[in-house]
């Protein structure tokens, strides 16, 4: 038992030093990432398939709207107010058995997640731009269960109004030269019955500034 379990660990170890270096040859375009978990010839994995940007004011998009602006007609007076509010993702997981599995010496787990955070990290400044202040994540506990097999999508947090407020009253631009960023989520994931925790990482870049959404 004892060297199966060093050769699990192994296993997990390889698969995610195999996924960093994948990451920093050829960065993913939505999101991807994963981890595993499990006990002896049972190991399931929990994937990161994809990262939507999404908002109900603009659609799916990763341009960030930072700041809530007047509404105003082609003789300057105001007519409404823009719509403003959370820009959220659309993220999926999926639930799958270890690469080297077979189905007759494993079965699978289904996947809780029980907590996540969310981190930001800026990639580019440009040099017009009034400033790129760093942006504070937050954590949050969140029940999703992912079953064996299966893949499950959620909305959640991407850049809620309060790091959109805490950009702008940081200084951030809000004209023509849009930073980008980056924002990482780390789940906090436990096999169901077995309680093998481990964590699963999915990123995404963004540009952020203040965009017009009063057409919309």
């Amino acid at each position: 038992m004892r060297r199966w379990q060093m050769t699990q660990q192994g296993l997990k170890s390889l698969f995610l030093v195999i996924l960093i270096l994948a990451s920093c040859s050829a960065p993913s375009d939505n999101g991807a990432g994963g981890g595993c978990g499990g006990s002896e010839a049972s190991i399931t994995c929990l994937n990161v398939t994809r990262i939507t940007p999404t908002s109900t004011i603009s659609g799916d998009t990763s341009n960030v709207d930072a700041r809530q602006d007047q509404c105003r007609d082609l003789t300057g007076a105001v007519t409404s107010i823009e719509p403003f509010g959370d820009h959220n993702a659309l993220v999926t997981l999926a639930n799958t058995q270890f690469p080297t599995s077979t189905v007759a010496t494993t079965r699978a787990f289904d996947i809780g997640i029980i907590s996540y955070s969310v981190t930001y990290t800026l990639n580019q400044c440009p040099a017009a731009a009034r400033g790129c202040p760093p942006l504070t994540g937050f954590t949050s506990g969140e029940s999703i269960v992912i079953p064996a097999g299966q893949t499950v999508t959620v909305q959640l947090p991407f850049v809620p109004v309060s790091v959109k407020n805490q950009y702008v009253q940081a200084g951030g631009e809000l004209g023509t030269a849009a930073p980008s960023y980056t924002v990482t989520y780390t789940f906090t994931a436990q096999t169901i019955g077995l309680i093998d925790t481990f964590t699963v990482q999915g990123s995404l870049p963004f540009t952020i500034t203040d965009f017009n959404n009063c057409g919309t």
